[in-house]
């Protein structure tokens, strides 16, 4: 499985309290037969998650991804995310549509990877969910005041909309806002740096 930054590491060698996130940039990528080579793996990670309750959704989340044909794990992801605009797991769009402000947030995203020591070496934007959750999982403070305030609230609605209509993925999210700390509170509290 190819990490979207760099080839793809063992997730115990991840910081433990970013293991979760790591986990989910994993889970939220296109799923093929790399991802099914890597599901043992991922499910000794839960091992290192303290919560019964969270070590409880992923089991399930990873259940769905064994017990699920590859073919219906990929027709699913791209009902879900490729062929539903508003569902597209790139943050910018949702934010800003395809205006020019979009192409300056990528810029600023980009810029953002690259001042932390990472380069994108996967065609996705840099605005592809599953990449910025990477790119969290190993630079928390770089996320936190940069990244998490401009796209906390566009993961909260998406964690909405797939809840609301019963989405495997809908899991996935659920754990994503609890794991990221997303509130109402931090939603109010949301900054357009970019203007």
């Amino acid at each position: 499985m190819n990490s979207t930054f760099y080839k793809f590491i063992n997730l115990k060698m991840v910081k433990k309290m970013n293991v979760q996130i790591k986990l989910i940039s994993c889970l939220l990528q296109f799923p093929d037969e790399s991802l099914l080579k890597w599901l043992p793996e991922l499910r000794q990670v839960l091992n290192e998650i303290k919560s019964v309750s969270d070590r409880n959704r992923y089991d399930k989340i990873l259940s769905y991804f064994e017990q699920t044909p590859l073919i219906q794990l990929q027709e699913q992801y791209t009902e879900t995310f490729d062929l539903n605009s508003s569902n597209c797991m790139n943050l910018t769009y949702h934010r800003w549509g395809d205006t020019e402000k979009r192409g300056t947030a990528l810029a600023h995203l980009e810029e953002i990877y690259l001042k932390s020591g990472f380069e994108r070496i996967s065609s996705e934007l840099p605005d592809f969910l599953p990449l910025i959750l990477e790119f969290i999982s190993e630079r928390p403070h770089v996320a936190n005041s940069e990244i998490i305030p401009l796209y906390g609230t566009v993961v909260e609605a998406l964690a909405e909309r797939f809840g609301q209509a019963g989405q495997p993925y809908s899991l996935l999210f659920k754990q994503l806002i609890d794991t990221l700390g997303l509130s109402e509170a931090a939603a109010n509290s949301q900054v357009d740096a970019l203007d």
